[in-house]
């Protein structure tokens, strides 16, 4: 278990510092000539992993944007169908075990989708309310699939500020991990530990990135306000 905490440890680490590590590296020290044009253009483009200049643009969210696409939404199609599907896979596996099957297991196990999203989204609005981080997914004004693919993988960890800038999505990041120890509260033993806590959160992210590729893809999935921008 030690070890799982320091390999969790370091690669979050990694995650903070590569793209400050990048950025910094970018930029020319004294007495060092500036990178010619073309490598600085090919170092734009969309596969880098702190810049989201590539992708369509949109008015910031405010505070209560944030409140509407993160909260009340929970409570509409997203939420809900999100939470039946994972319920649905919990039933077909039997996990938790404690909760057995038929009506009464499928029901804990959707109830249980039902509070852990909604604790990650009220997690997540607090946070980026706080790091002024816009919680919505920006598709790639790329045509190709590969780099409209990897748009949706490297906003999982990359996010834009309501300034447009980009950065490492801490609030995205942070609620789902958080989220995923807080359901602890009410897992049975079998599925209720740390490493536990740490294997949702990880699944949560993989949830994010299909979710992230539905938008890239399938524009009438995304917020109203980037449907019609591609």
């Amino acid at each position: 278990m030690q070890n799982l905490f320091c390999t969790v440890a370091i690669c979050g680490f990694a995650l903070v510092v590569a793209p400050v590590a990048a950025q910094t590296n970018s930029t020319p020290q004294p007495g060092q000539l500036a990178e010619p044009a073309a490598q600085t253009e090919q170092a734009q483009k969309p596969n880098g992993i702190e810049n989201l200049s590539k992708t369509i643009s949109a008015p910031s969210f405010t505070v209560r944007d944030k409140f509407d696409y993160r909260i009340v939404q929970s409570f509409g199609a997203r939420g809900l169908v999100g939470s039946l599907f994972g319920a649905a896979i919990g039933q077909a596996e039997n996990s938790p075990h404690e909760w057995g099957q038929g009506v009464h297991g499928f029901a804990e196990r959707y109830g249980s989708g039902l509070a852990g999203n909604l604790s990650r989204q009220s997690f997540a609005f607090v946070l980026e309310s706080a790091f002024h981080e816009d919680p919505r997914y920006f598709p790639s004004e790329d045509r190709t699939k590969k780099y409209r693919v990897l748009n949706a993988l490297k906003q999982v960890i990359v996010c834009k500020k309501d300034s447009g800038a980009s950065e490492f999505a801490y609030a995205r990041v942070f609620s789902e991990f958080g989220a995923a120890q807080f359901t602890n509260v009410w897992q049975p033993p079998s599925t209720g530990s740390v490493g536990d806590g740490i294997r949702r959160g990880f699944i949560g992210l993989g949830a994010d990135f299909a979710y992230n590729l539905m938008q890239e893809f399938l524009p009438f999935t995304r917020p109203i306000s980037l449907r019609h921008r591609h």
